[in-house]
């Protein structure tokens, strides 16, 4: 949307009451308790129109807008909400859930551009505003890992500092953006929402700072993004390969692909049928993408292209390209709806880029809690997968269940292939192919398990996807207390073409040994065989690809454990608290539980010359 565009749809919504425009409300799950589609008032939006109006000449608008915008600001400092803004005007920041303190970054930046570029319109109004909002980024000290608000925090300080004047304010901006630029690569790796924004971020602050030593280092900061965006894109389908730390959809979106084919002056197809993201227009002038990096765009320096970075401590991302296809792997991550932690993509006849995917699905949306270690070789990836405590469910951080129990009604593992001709067949022997055009992938399983209750891996169909999928529950929501809740799960994948036969290594997987019980160590059930001092129970042979080796909570021996149908319900016996007394017990006693918070003994997964290990038992979310 071009800025006419913009002002004539925003124009059409002007609220003379209100004094700002009005949209159907966007909720992304969490922090807005307005529910979606609801007629509501936006404060960013209606920032951005102001600035649009103001470029448009349209100062009276402009001043309307602005006045409402800035009332709706939190402005006395002992208040928690101290310098930011509700998502909405019907919304104030304390009847959110919670309030969002990024709103002080969001409109204190735009609120500079108005101060930097046109003046104080509001005399004076807009500077007060701005110093509120740089005083409660200042307050809050985001760190360098939350990478785009650490440097939207960043500008915006040092644009206060420079136009207020508040000289400590330009120094605190500088220390930011110094902290940021000190690490590695960026802890919100490879993201297509975040990276494009960072180089927002960038252009904007050209109009509202110029403090040299501040630009210098924003600009070192923009090469540096514009490179890890190149080392990853895939020319062959016109997407940024996996693994992705924040997105917001499966394909690029139609605006970051014109954003990208305007900066570098190469042609990137749009993908048919992807939504339009934000549908307000740049309100600042592009920065081409660096010289050295355009040819990148256009072509894979050789082929294939193998690249492993080392993202924020000892996350690393693996990612294999070649002309038609891409696959790419986080070697540890959790599930969350906006990572990628597996993705790959290819091109087809029917399709500019089928897309590859790996989620855990609790109660039909991403699970936050739940996590995954992975080995990449090439076009081959391992993974292993755990559940953890002290974490949220839909959002990492937002929607903590109480004491860590989790209704659970429907739990499962899927490795899912998306797009126009797709198809899956079931080879037998736990592998699973997923098709289209002249490639496929080909999904390698083990039976899983769930709290002692086991589950087969199945094929799955519905609209444009097709996925090899383990139920691990479903059923009437029953509580569980993650603290107990041991899962077993794990597939590979590899893509072939033509002839290519798949790899007959077994994916299997094992625990060490059990320790022999110690004089306060519970005895083991009856029921089970018990184990010499220093050997684990006999697994039973691997009759072909997709056997496991299954460790002691994956036999149906013990107390309460059972083999459940894929989508049955399985008979979980959960005391008041939702804890599994009987298996929970059994498995703390058979396995080494380690130090307190879930270390100890860990799964080890094998698959051919790839192996990973996974915790045995549930871990602390790590904050």
């Amino acid at each position: 949307m071009d800025l006419d565009q913009f002002l004539k749809l925003q124009d059409e919504r002007y609220d003379p009451a209100a004094r700002m425009p009005w949209r159907l409300s966007r909720s992304n799950g969490y922090h807005t308790r307005i529910p979606a589609g609801t007629r509501v008032h936006e404060t960013r939006e209606s920032t951005d129109y102001a600035l649009a109006l103001l470029r448009a000449g349209r100062v009276d608008r402009a001043r309307e807008v602005l006045a409402a915008v800035t009332a709706l600001q939190v402005t006395d400092p002992l208040d928690e909400h101290y310098g930011i803004w509700g998502y909405f005007l019907e919304e104030p920041p304390h009847a959110m859930g919670p309030a969002d303190w990024n709103w002080a970054d969001f409109i204190g930046v735009r609120l500079a551009q108005v101060l930097a570029v046109h003046g104080d319109v509001l005399d004076g109004g807009v500077a007060a505003a701005l110093r509120h909002a740089a005083m409660s980024i200042f307050r809050r000290n985001v760190g360098p890992r939350y990478t785009n608000i650490a440097l939207l925090g960043s500008v915006t300080a040092a644009a206060a500092g420079e136009l207020l004047p508040e000289p400590f304010l330009l120094e605190y901006g500088r220390a930011k953006l110094t902290a940021l630029l000190a690490l590695d690569a960026f802890a919100e790796y490879n993201s297509p929402a975040y990276s494009p924004f960072l180089l927002e971020i960038a252009e904007r602050a050209r109009l509202v700072v110029t403090d040299r030593e501040f630009l210098d280092g924003v600009e070192r900061l923009r090469e540096r993004v514009w490179g890890a965006v190149a080392e990853r894109f895939h020319p062959g389908t016109g997407q940024l390969a996996g693994p992705h730390a924040r997105a917001y959809d499966d394909w690029l979106r139609p605006e970051l692909t014109r954003y990208l084919a305007e900066q570098t002056g190469v042609p990137i197809g749009q993908r048919a049928g992807v939504p339009e993201g934000d549908p307000t227009p740049r309100l600042m002038p592009g920065l081409a993408c660096p010289p050295y990096l355009v040819e990148r765009f256009r072509a894979l320096p050789a082929d294939p292209v193998r690249v492993r970075t080392v993202f924020d401590g000892e996350t690393a991302g693996t990612t294999w390209l070649t002309e038609d296809a891409c696959l790419g792997s986080v070697n540890e991550e959790f599930a969350w709806v906006q990572r990628r932690p597996l993705l790959g993509y290819w091109r087809t006849p029917d399709d500019p880029a089928v897309v590859l995917r790996a989620r855990m699905i609790h109660n039909g949306h991403d699970l936050s809690a739940a996590w995954c270690r992975q080995a990449q070789d090439g076009p081959r990836v391992l993974a292993g997968w755990w559940l953890s405590y002290d974490s949220g469910d839909f959002h990492p951080n937002l929607d903590l269940p109480p004491g860590s129990v989790f209704p659970v009604g429907d739990l499962r593992l899927r490795v899912t292939l998306r797009g126009n001709g797709v198809s899956g067949r079931d080879l037998g022997e736990g592998r699973f192919e997923l098709a289209a055009g002249g490639r496929r992938a080909v999904v390698h399983t083990a039976a899983a398990s769930f709290l002692g209750v086991t589950a087969g891996w199945r094929l799955a169909r519905e609209g444009d996807e097709v996925a090899a999928e383990v139920v691990l529950y479903s059923g009437d929501v029953r509580p569980v207390d993650f603290h107990d809740a041991i899962l077993r799960a794990g597939f590979a994948v590899e893509l072939l073409t033509g002839d290519d036969r798949p790899t007959t290594s077994p994916l299997t997987y094992h625990l060490p040994p059990a320790p022999a019980p110690g004089p306060s160590t519970a005895p083991a059930a009856p029921a089970a065989p018990a184990p010499g001092p220093s050997t684990a129970p006999a697994a039973p042979a691997a009759p072909g690809p997709g056997s496991s080796t299954a460790p002691a909570d994956s036999a149906a021996s013990g107390p309460g454990s059972s083999t459940a149908p894929a989508g049955s319900a399985a008979p979980w016996p959960t005391s008041p608290s939702g804890r599994r007394e009987d298996d929970a017990a059994e498995l703390r006693d058979t396995e080494s539980r380690g130090a307190e918070g879930g270390g100890g003994a860990e799964v080890v997964w094998s698959w051919g010359d790839l192996s990973v290990s996974t915790p045995a038992h549930p871990t602390p979310f790590p904050r």
